[in-house]
């Protein structure tokens, strides 16, 4: 919702990261109807390193995967690894150097070890 629409590709990967976290359908469509796109970011700073990572890669995977990179996504996440103490730069190249194809399976071990190295 951080760029005005949901995407039907960001929702399926979405989708798919909720069954890996035990997260219901149901639950991510009630999450996705109650969260307005200015809604206020929590705090970070206390998850264990490995949700950090995982979160940094899951952001990376779903801004990727409509093939699209709106300013308003690229804001958000900047908003989201200050939080996870990432350094600014983590999130440029993370977004230019995964290539994510809609049709084939991402490797996200790849993703979360190049996330790992940047986070303090």
């Amino acid at each position: 919702k951080v760029d005005g629409e949901v995407d039907v590709a960001e929702l399926e990967l979405i989708r798919q990261i909720g069954v890996s976290s035990k997260v219901s359908d149901a639950d991510i469509d009630e999450i996705i109807d109650k969260t307005e796109a200015a809604d206020i970011i929590p705090s970070l700073s206390k998850l264990p390193r490995e949700e950090k990572i995982n979160l940094m890669s899951n952001l990376v995977m779903v801004m990727k995967i409509d093939g699209k990179i709106h300013k308003e996504e690229m804001r958000f996440c900047f908003r989201v690894l200050k939080k996870l103490g990432y350094p600014e730069d983590a999130l440029f190249d993370l977004v230019s150097t995964t290539y994510i194809d809609s049709r084939a399976e991402v490797d996200i071990d790849k993703i979360r070890a190049r996330a790992e190295q940047y986070l303090n």
